[in-house]
């Protein structure tokens, strides 16, 4: 049953021309070329829109997704895995933590110890610590 529904979303002329826009948009932004014989097109395409910061690509999706639900119903939200509490994200990619170099520091006083929080930061790929 589901093969017959996954070959009669691209039967509509609306579906399909959205579908088409969606892979134009994707091949210019990421350099993908999608087909539309692959088994998950549609896992695929909201992928691809789900990373994407081009706002067209997002609203032809979304188009595309509302004319699946009036056409199929609705169905389940498709998104990216959540990622694990304390890891950080950078455009969507998970950055692993600095490791923690334990150093033995002289002991300070109360004013260098305000300045000195020990935390690191990367600006540019350069490791600097405050």
């Amino acid at each position: 049953m589901e093969a017959v529904s996954d070959s009669n979303w691209l039967m509509q002329y609306r579906i399909l021309r959205l579908v088409n826009q969606c892979r134009r948009l994707i091949q210019s932004e990421f350099g993908e070329k999608l087909h539309l014989t692959d088994d998950a097109l549609r896992e695929i395409l909201a992928q691809f829109a789900g990373r994407s910061r081009n706002q067209a690509l997002q609203r032809v999706y979304a188009e595309l997704r509302l004319a699946l639900i009036d056409l199929e119903g609705q169905d389940e939200l498709l998104s990216a895995p959540a990622a694990p509490t304390g890891q950080r994200r950078y455009r969507g990619q998970v950055i692993p933590d600095a490791p923690k170099a334990h150093t033995a520091e002289p002991v300070a006083s109360g004013a260098d110890t305000a300045v000195r929080t020990g935390v690191t930061l990367v600006y540019r790929g350069q490791v600097q610590r405050r």
